[in-house]
């Protein structure tokens, strides 16, 4: 059967990800720096801060805070980072066997590391003509990884310099963006300007007919601004009934409805207009949510992450990297099988979510063997016959 043509359109954050990979949570330093109140600029595991904000609850420098808090060791290694670039390479790069472009949109600077953004994202299969460039800093992220954390699971910090990426709205898309299938927008928080008139795009990307994907990321500005309320996206709740699939960990999911009970986050989505919702919940149990516009009906479910990945990690310590990017490997699994699925010449409603969900979690385990989010090929097709083996052993035990 001969496949159809799908263009993908990503709009979100890409940065600089410094990953320091033996860092103690439990540290005097760590603990020095700790949130005390919800919001205040202090550092959380597994939540981010911008880095202006630290040194404003600190009242210490920067360079200052990370030797502290790194004992001064070196950064570990670099890597591309931010949730929209790094799930847009998966996505791309699990996509080989199909006809399909991944187009990424988003802004660096003119500097050293955008520089090195691009010297990896153009070893990837990720189309990078409308990824832009302005005189501003790269936006960057210290990445703060204790591998012990959540007995011997790991977790992250994430300390985030925002830079160009303040310089980003609406009117940067361009025309162009609109015209692929599949519409995606993921970290807007980490894009202030596209963030706060994400409305308007989404809007746009539904009255044209195409179909739209959302992933968020700890909105830390608005959470400053109101650690109570709930976090606004867009100009208002609108915003959500154009959304046909929303990807959000569980922090954000509770934060974005303002509810604490799984039951009641869902609800507050599907009774805005969402479609489908995935969220995730670190090593613990994924849920699941379709109304039948986009994937079959899925009744709201948990599902279990693979325990092949488990078994791989505890047989053969010496791959663990880290988990950074997982979520956002994740986010570009879903992305990747709706894609193909598309692609297969399934119509929305035809979509099936269990397989959706095995190339995301195939994803996000994955990403557990590499430093950093971002996986370089030595061949295309590489890390597709990696991930599939993760997804077949999903599919066939789930």
């Amino acid at each position: 059967m001969s496949k159809k043509n799908i263009t993908v359109s990503v709009a979100g954050c890409s940065l600089v990800d410094c990953v320091y990979a033996k860092v103690d949570f439990n540290s005097e330093a760590f603990r020095k720096y700790s949130s005390i109140t919800q919001g205040d600029g202090g550092l959380v595991p597994g939540q981010l801060v911008f880095m202006e904000s630290l040194e404003k609850f600190t009242g210490v420098p920067a360079d200052q805070l990370l030797k502290e808090l790194t004992g001064n060791a070196p950064v570990s290694g670099r890597n591309v980072g931010g949730p929209a670039v790094v799930a847009a390479i998966n996505a791309a790069q699990l996509c080989c066997n199909y006809p399909a472009k991944v187009k990424f949109y988003g802004v660096r600077g003119r500097d050293e590391g955008s520089d090195f953004i691009y010297s990896i994202v153009s070893q990837t299969p990720l189309d990078t003509e409308n990824y832009i460039c302005v005189d501003a800093p790269t936006p960057s992220t210290q990445v703060l990884s204790d591998p012990n954390h959540h007995n011997g699971k790991g977790e992250r910090t994430f300390i985030n310099v925002v830079g160009a990426a303040n310089t980003y709205g609406p009117e940067s898309l361009g025309k162009d963006f609109f015209d692929s299938d599949v519409i995606f927008f993921s970290a807007t928080a980490l894009l202030p300007k596209l963030h706060d008139q994400l409305t308007g795009p989404l809007k746009q990307a539904k009255a044209s007919g195409k179909v739209t994907m959302v992933a968020t990321v700890f909105d830390f500005r608005n959470e400053m601004r109101d650690p109570n309320g709930r976090w606004p996206l867009g100009e208002s709740e609108e915003t959500y009934k154009y959304i046909d699939l929303l990807a959000v960990d569980w922090d954000e999911a509770r934060r974005l409805s303002g509810e604490e009970e799984l039951e009641k986050i869902v609800n507050y989505f599907a009774t805005r207009g969402v479609s489908s919702v995935c969220i995730t919940h670190g090593a613990k149990n994924f849920h699941v949510y379709s109304d039948g516009r986009l994937f079959k009906k899925v009744d709201l479910a948990s599902w279990p992450v693979n325990e092949l990945v488990n078994e791989d990690l505890a047989k053969y310590p010496e791959q663990r990297g880290d988990t950074t990017g997982c979520g956002d490997n994740f986010a570009g699994g879903l992305l990747a099988s709706l894609v193909m699925q598309l692609s297969e010449g399934k119509q929305p409603g035809e979509l099936d979510m269990r397989t959706a969900a095995a190339w995301a979690d195939a994803s996000g385990g994955f990403a557990c063997f590499c430093l950093g989010g971002t996986y370089l090929e030595k061949a295309p097709g590489e890390k597709y016959a990696k991930v599939k083996r993760y997804c077949d052993y999903y599919l066939a035990n789930q």
